[in-house]
């Protein structure tokens, strides 16, 4: 049974597992969701989506995917204090980011003495940006990094979340 990471009262986030890679390479054969991303490839490659479902031995924070239902509806991550999330189209709009995000945030913060938490989303991504001051992150200003399925190098704005005070 796979590690439950946070758990909300319509969603979980967890461990990935190997039987995760059908329904994770259909949210990544989704030109729209990994165009936000920085590593996930397109095409869509299934030996990458199977290195995503196993172990990751140098991650030094926390990987997996949110099921919703029992449905792999998407992914989240932190990783060395940095936080990513995809989710498929169908699951836009109604919450799940923001509502997985504050468990991902409280879990962070309990497991692991990172000072901050930081998140990039590209700027033609306002969705996620607004997900992310929803949680409260703020803007700490653009920079650029790269996207592998766009196949360079596009604006990207900074968030910030200091640790809560004690």
């Amino acid at each position: 049974m796979p590690e439950i990471y946070a758990q909300t009262e319509r969603l979980v986030w967890r461990a990935s597992r190997l039987d995760d890679v059908d329904a994770l390479h259909a949210i990544a054969s989704e030109f729209d969701v990994v165009r936000q991303t920085s590593i996930w490839p397109w095409p869509a490659d299934r030996d990458f989506t199977t290195s995503r479902c196993r172990p990751q031995p140098d991650l030094t924070g926390l990987d997996g995917v949110v099921t919703h239902a029992g449905e792999v509806i998407g992914t989240m991550g932190l990783d060395r204090g940095k936080m990513g999330y995809m989710f498929a189209p169908a699951h836009w709009g109604k919450g799940y980011a923001t509502e997985m995000g504050r468990a991902a945030i409280a879990e962070a913060f309990a497991r692991f003495d990172w000072p901050r938490l930081e998140a990039c989303v590209f700027d033609d991504n306002p969705a996620s940006g607004r997900v992310l001051e929803k949680l409260g992150f703020a803007r700490v200003g653009p920079c650029e990094g790269p996207s592998a399925a766009r196949g360079g190098v596009f604006p990207i704005i900074n968030y910030v979340l200091p640790r809560p005070q004690a």
